[in-house]
């Protein structure tokens, strides 16, 4: 296996449109590495040009210590799993699995020890003999994975390749996928626009964002201490709550004041330095719903929703709000559809960010 190495890479089309604008990343020899960031973001442009199907405008890409930039995708030892399953119709499992190998022209005797080794690793030894026509959607893309682990390149590059499996497949194939980078050690590269593929899935998580790298780091860092409000708002589900308004210091501490709706809160003195317009972040999760003397401010319940063991309830804190305030409550907390309740905010998992800019605070 090798490391992958994406210095200061620009792509801009002919037509104008910039899809990447001084991309660095670096996955290490070993790691999994999920690319995540709303449709158009670039990030399927960036695993192209990985994969030499695309030409960078500028920067380099390493694959190991040699630089790709240019090599053909033939000739960089990688191997990509694109998001539709791209079987022989006509070929055995084990014939679609042995095609790649026999294009190589890998000597017969090796073949067959290769297919069985990819087999195993996958769990598809007992479907060699069928057709794609009589596996279930789950087992093609099995089969897809297989195509690409019987080579043993030297990256596995995937291409959104859950995204055409159901709920309950896309969960099974993501544990497979773990299962098998835990027992491959195989470098990485994933891209999805599931954020909860990217959580569940990557050592490290990168978002993209207009073409720009937005953040890269462990899931729980980039969901704990999000690098901007992009990132806040993009990670978690049901999003981040956003609230304008401003900070004030003030003896032994300061105060946040929205300017949208009649609240404040007391702060400890680690955001003192921070005065000024900011946009106080929420996460859903980390609204309790409270007696009107501990709250922090009161709201009208629009809409409850069960989400099995919790709630996730819409609350509108003014009439003149635009979009609902969210919730996520456990199950056993009593709530009705027109009911005023108390909201507090949990202190230890407030974010702040600069109003203009969106960087972090806090």
């Amino acid at each position: 296996m090798a490391s992958i190495r994406i210095e200061n890479v620009d792509k801009t089309y002919p037509n104008g449109h910039v899809a990447t604008r001084g991309l660095d990343l670096h996955i290490g020899d070993g790691e999994f590495v999920v690319l995540v960031g709303p449709s158009g973001c670039g990030k399927s442009t960036a695993l192209r040009m990985v994969a030499g199907l695309e030409t960078p405008t500028g920067g380099q890409i390493y694959i190991g210590e040699k630089e790709v930039t240019e090599v053909p995708p033939q000739d960089r030892d990688i191997a990509m799993v694109f998001q539709s399953y791209a079987l022989y119709p006509h070929k055995t499992v084990r014939e679609n699995l042995a095609f790649g190998l026999r294009m190589r022209r890998v000597p017969k005797g090796s073949i067959a020890g290769q297919v069985q080794r990819a087999a195993a690793t996958l769990g598809l030894e007992e479907f060699l003999d069928r057709k794609p026509a009589q596996l279930s959607g789950g087992q093609r893309q099995r089969v897809a994975l297989g195509r690409a682990i019987v080579r043993d390149p030297q990256a596995f590059l995937f291409d959104e390749p859950l995204s055409n499996l159901d709920a309950k497949l896309r969960v099974q194939t993501r544990a497979e996928l773990a299962r098998m980078h835990k027992k491959l050690g195989a470098t990485m590269l994933y891209v999805t626009h599931d954020q909860e593929e990217a959580m569940t899935l990557g050592d490290r998580v990168a978002v993209l964002n207009e073409g720009y790298l937005q953040q890269v780091d462990t899931p729980a860092e980039v969901y704990c201490r999000p690098a901007n409000a992009f990132v806040a708002g993009f990670i978690g589900s049901p999003t981040m709550n956003f609230f304008s308004g401003v900070l004030e210091s003030g003896d032994g501490g300061c105060r946040f004041s929205c300017n949208e709706f009649p609240f404040d809160i007391a702060l400890d003195e680690s955001l003192a330095a921070a005065s000024g317009k900011v946009q106080l972040g929420v996460r859903p999760q980390d609204i309790q719903i409270v007696s009107a003397n501990e709250a922090d401010v009161t709201a009208k319940v629009d809409v409850v929703e069960l989400l099995g063991s919790e709630l996730l309830v819409h609350l509108r804190v003014s009439e003149s709000q635009g979009e609902t305030t969210r919730a996520v409550v456990p199950e056993s907390v009593v709530v009705r559809e027109d009911e005023v309740v108390g909201l507090r905010f949990r202190r230890d998992r407030l974010h702040f960010f600069v109003l203009d800019s969106g960087d972090r605070l806090n």
